[in-house]
């Protein structure tokens, strides 16, 4: 299927459109756009154990291993319980954006998302600085992978 490309997730076409939202760092408190930045995004469903954990720990060294091309990328976190962020069970990061805390806002991405057919939510996607939901990394994608991806696309649309 991606015989002829050279990227390591999986195209998602037609793309969807995500729009743009409200995003904040919970460790700064400061707000940010979802538009302008790559994101990547992860799922955080009832409980953050050691595979969510790892997950978003793996998201934070792809945006320190690009180095002066960090500055394009986002990490976002959607999480689905309130309460995991309140009760510190996940160990956010420095540039850890989450939602703002509107039930609405996420029940709306959480659609968009989920309107792709293959949507799984161990899955890392990535959005571009336009808002399109664009790429999916399956669990256990090579994160050397994205991290090539990423420093492709952010060369190219320069």
């Amino acid at each position: 299927m991606n015989s002829k490309g050279v990227e390591h997730g999986l195209l998602i076409s037609p793309i969807i459109q995500i729009g743009d939202f409200k995003l904040y760092e919970p460790i700064s408190s400061q707000m940010h756009q979802l538009h302008g930045k790559w994101t990547l995004v992860s799922f955080v469903e009832n409980k953050c154990e050691k595979v969510c954990e790892f997950q978003l720990y793996e998201l934070r060294q792809i945006w320190l291993a690009l180095g002066k091309d960090g500055n394009k990328i986002q990490r976002l976190a959607i999480v689905k319980d309130k309460n995991l962020i309140s009760s510190e069970q996940i160990k956010l990061s420095q540039g850890q954006l989450l939602l703002k805390d509107d039930t609405d806002l996420k029940d709306r991405l959480n659609s968009r998302f989920k309107s792709y057919p293959n949507f799984e939510n161990e899955s890392i996607y990535l959005i571009d600085p336009y808002g399109n939901l664009m790429m999916q990394y399956k669990k256990g994608t090579n994160p050397s992978g994205i991290i090539k991806d990423l420093e492709r696309l952010i060369r190219i649309s320069k």
